[in-house]
């Protein structure tokens, strides 16, 4: 059975207020649980839990720079196996 992946991208000029208010946004957006990400054409719907994993990259040079900035995090749903909980306890020795 083949997995669905969606998928969203969009690209385009923004001066600082903007990103200020689209990074605010995510950080709403994380706090709830829940991200819509839209524009005229795509809609994604992400629920984002927990445990994130977060990257950073960075680069500079003398005509350009850019900041990378990745989340990622598992989809589990309620019936997973792998979203029980463990439990590991000591026993005593018989010796």
């Amino acid at each position: 059975m083949a997995k669905k992946t969606d998928y969203f991208e969009h690209e385009s000029l923004q001066d600082k207020d903007s990103v200020i208010n689209y990074l605010k946004a995510l950080t709403r957006g994380i706090e709830k649980g829940e991200i819509l990400i839209s524009d005229e054409d795509e809609t994604l719907l992400m629920s984002p839990n927990n445990l994130t994993l977060m990257t950073i990259k960075a680069s500079k040079s003398k005509k350009e720079q850019s900041l990378r900035l990745k989340l990622k995090w598992k989809s589990q749903k309620e019936d997973d196996p792998d979203s029980a909980p463990l439990f590991i306890q000591a026993s005593k020795s018989n010796k």
